[in-house]
Parts: structure tokens; sequence; C-alpha cells
């Protein structure tokens, strides 16, 4: 029965993967906000069923510990998932490309969250973030913010911005559309540099340990 489950738990798998690369090839291909959705949804949901079933788990983990000045300890953890390049057919060993991205991190008592989905091409193609107790325009309190960003091809389609009193997680649309406001500007400048800062993070740990000669 235990060997029945795997097994099927692994169909499932291969099915959501199946899935994903059906999104890149097509819905993925008209680079719209609902296909961003969709590749999204499907990754959230291959990461919680690879979690279940070690064989599957196909990540890289990097976690970092320091104690800063003034805020005390401070930890960071980035998992990077990838899959791997379709131009793997003649390899002993597959060549991995980047799809996902998660990093959790804190200063202080604040609590920091990030995602970032890539493209086939490698370009970020949405990123998700939460950003506690952050003062912005004529606000003089701060509030917990979300921010979405998508893009086609690495050109912006939408930002979506929601706003909460800190610590309340009622988040409430503050401004949506396919520009980035002047009061945003520093903010999404800094995630499109984190974006590029976990691709060459992966690029770096692909090398130094997957970097088998065939």
């Amino acid at each position: 029965m235990k060997t029945d489950k795997t097994m099927m738990t692994r169909k499932i798998l291969t099915t959501l993967l199946l899935c994903m690369a059906m999104y890149a090839q097509c819905g993925w291909a008209q680079n719209t906000v609902a296909s961003i959705r969709q590749r999204y949804a499907a990754m959230k949901k291959y990461i919680a069923k690879s979690d279940k079933d070690e064989y599957f788990k196909q990540y890289y983990h990097v976690e970092a510990s320091h104690n800063l000045p003034a805020t005390g300890p401070h930890k960071e953890d980035v998992y990077m998932y990838f899959d791997e390049k379709e131009s793997n057919e003649d390899r002993i060993y597959a060549e991995h490309s980047l799809k996902f991205v998660t990093t959790k991190y804190n200063y202080a008592v604040r609590e920091y969250y990030e995602e970032y989905l890539y493209d086939a091409d490698g370009n970020v193609a949405f990123i998700y973030a939460v950003q506690p107790w952050l003062t912005l325009g004529d606000s003089t309190d701060g509030m917990d913010y979300e921010f979405r960003y998508y893009f086609s091809k690495g050109k912006l389609l939408q930002t979506i911005v929601k706003k909460s009193v800190s610590g309340k997680g009622q988040f409430v649309e503050e401004y949506s559309g396919a520009t980035v406001k002047e009061q945003y500007r520093n903010i999404y400048q800094n995630y499109l540099y984190e974006a590029r800062k976990f691709k060459k993070l992966f690029e770096d740990v692909e090398q130094a340990t997957y970097n088998y000669s065939e």
C-alpha cells in the first residue's frame, strides 16, 4: 500500500510538471497577467506536493544567520527551485534553469517575505513581497504593504499595491496600474535588483555544487 501511495504521489507530481510545461509553451507565451497567475499557482501546488516526497525535491537552500548591531539576531532563508532545461537530451547530467525563489528574513522583530517567478528565458515574470511597518507618501504611521509586479519578457505589465494596519493582516488595495507610481519606485527598483541577485546566486550555487563534466 505504501508503494502504491508513493507511485500515486509521483504520478501527481509528474502531471503537475507537465502542466507547468504546457503553461510555458502555450498560455505562458501570451504574456498575460492571467497566464502568469496560472503558472504561479501551478508552481505553488508543485512545491506543496514535492515537500511531501523526498524523491521529487529539487531546490537549493541557502541559510544565513548574523547578529547585527542594534537589531540583534538576523536570519534569512532562501529556497531556489529549478527544473531541467529542455535542451538536455544528449546530456548525462541535465542542466538546470531557475524557476522560483522564496526568501524569508527579519530585521529585529519585523518579518519580510518575497517570491520571484522566472520565465523560460531567465527573466523575472512575477514578484510578490511583504514589507512590514513601511511609511510612504503622506502617511506618518508605518503600514504593512504587499507588492505584486507582473512582467512580460522583462517588461512591466501590472503593479498591484495593498496595505494594512501593521499586524492586522487585512490588506486593502491602494493602487493598481501598468506603471509604478513615484512613491513606490525605489522599492520597485530594489526588488528588480533582488531578482537579479537571486538569479546570480542560483548560478553560483549550481556551478559550485552541480558542475559535473561528461
